[in-house]
């Protein structure tokens, strides 16, 4: 990090920190409200998926109320001025690919389960879900299974 950026970084973590803590998508994200299991933070997996060795560090993940396996992506971004919904929208195509190796990756692991998957802007208080196509219990994509194109975790 570059001399003189260090306080201006420290400041910005406490603020993503207030604003998760007092955000109630942010508390359920965190557990707070005891309303998911499974939870996991900076889950690293990788794989093989048709031929190719793919790997992530997932922000988190988690089971929610209604059983489905969430893979969330924490974006500390901000925006200022309008056009926030343009943002985010724009975010969640960019970030899509990465989004869609951690649904991966996570359908191997755990290939019983509906995966769907987010970006969460905790200083802009803003969530994003982003179709990373059918994964999981949703197609019988997992591991072990001859018609999921070669998938193996490791």
């Amino acid at each position: 990090m570059p001399a003189g950026h260090g306080e201006a970084a420290c400041e910005r973590v406490i603020a993503a920190i207030e604003q998760i803590l007092g955000d109630p998508r942010g508390r359920w994200l965190l557990g707070l409200d005891k309303r998911i299991r499974d939870a996991q933070s900076e889950l690293a997996l990788s794989g093989v998926i048709d031929g190719r060795v793919i790997e992530g560090v997932i922000d988190r993940t988690f089971v929610d109320e209604q059983g489905k396996r969430w893979v969330v992506d924490f974006k500390t971004s901000t925006h200022e001025g309008g056009g926030l919904e343009a943002f985010l929208a724009t975010e969640a195509e960019r970030y899509k690919p990465q989004l869609q190796r951690y649904a991966q990756l996570m359908g191997l692991l755990q290939p019983t389960q509906e995966i769907h998957a987010a970006l969460y802007f905790p200083l802009l208080r803003a969530w994003r879900e982003v179709d990373v196509g059918r994964v999981g219990a949703a197609t019988g994509r997992g591991a072990g299974k001859k018609d999921s194109g070669q998938m193996k975790l490791f």
